[in-house]
């Protein structure tokens, strides 16, 4: 029966391994930002602001319509016109 030996991991030596170390720790990094400039732009279409809920509604094609040119004829948003017709309705 053959004997097999015990395996170690390979270590770099000198100024490659400093270089190697380097190169990684900047790709983690990069990593990192890359990964909050997403989030800070994901933040938009996924999470409501500071003590705001997000709700997410089923309309009929037709009215959504009628929505979102409410919205652009008075210069505002979809958002802000739902949510003035709630405090209207919820006094």
């Amino acid at each position: 029966m053959k004997k097999y030996s015990q395996l170690t991991k390979p270590v770099l030596v000198d100024d490659r391994a400093k270089v190697a170390l380097k190169f990684a720790e900047n790709i983690n990094l990069e990593h990192k930002i890359e990964s909050e400039k997403k989030l800070n732009t994901d933040t938009k279409s996924t999470y409501a602001p500071e003590g705001y809920r997000r709700l997410t509604i089923n309309l009929p094609i037709s009215l959504h319509k009628k929505l979102k040119m409410k919205a652009v004829e008075q210069n505002t948003t979809a958002t802000e016109i739902i949510e003035k017709f709630l405090i209207l309705e919820m006094k």
